[in-house]
């Protein structure tokens, strides 16, 4: 499914939207239960309601991406690696986290 199509999904276990970086115990809460499950998307710089790309500044993108990489190892175990991958769309920026179904349940 195309990123445009994905982010008119309606929330549900396999998907979830972030205005912005949840707090170190929501994020690793959302990565577990992906992990734990079927896997999912978490989309940071989408706000949920109502559905609104609100962006992350271009220059807060990579530091986002190692923020969030750094907080995964910290607090998710067994290890858990992400899939993140950058995007944009009305010359908005958001990130794309994805979790696979892991491998050494429970995580």
């Amino acid at each position: 499914m195309k990123i445009t199509e994905l982010i008119h999904q309606p929330e549900g276990r396999r998907i979830e939207f972030k205005e912005s970086l949840p707090t170190v115990s929501d994020l690793a809460k959302t990565i577990v239960a992906f992990a734990n499950d079927a896997g999912g998307e978490l989309f940071i710089g989408i706000k949920n309601e109502p559905r609104e790309i609100t962006g992350i500044a271009e220059d807060e993108v990579m530091a986002l991406e190692e923020q969030i990489s750094h907080l995964i190892h910290d607090h998710c175990h067994p290890v858990i690696i992400p899939e993140i991958s950058f995007h944009g769309i009305e010359g908005k920026r958001f990130i794309k986290v994805q979790i696979y179904r892991g491998s050494n349940l429970p995580y």
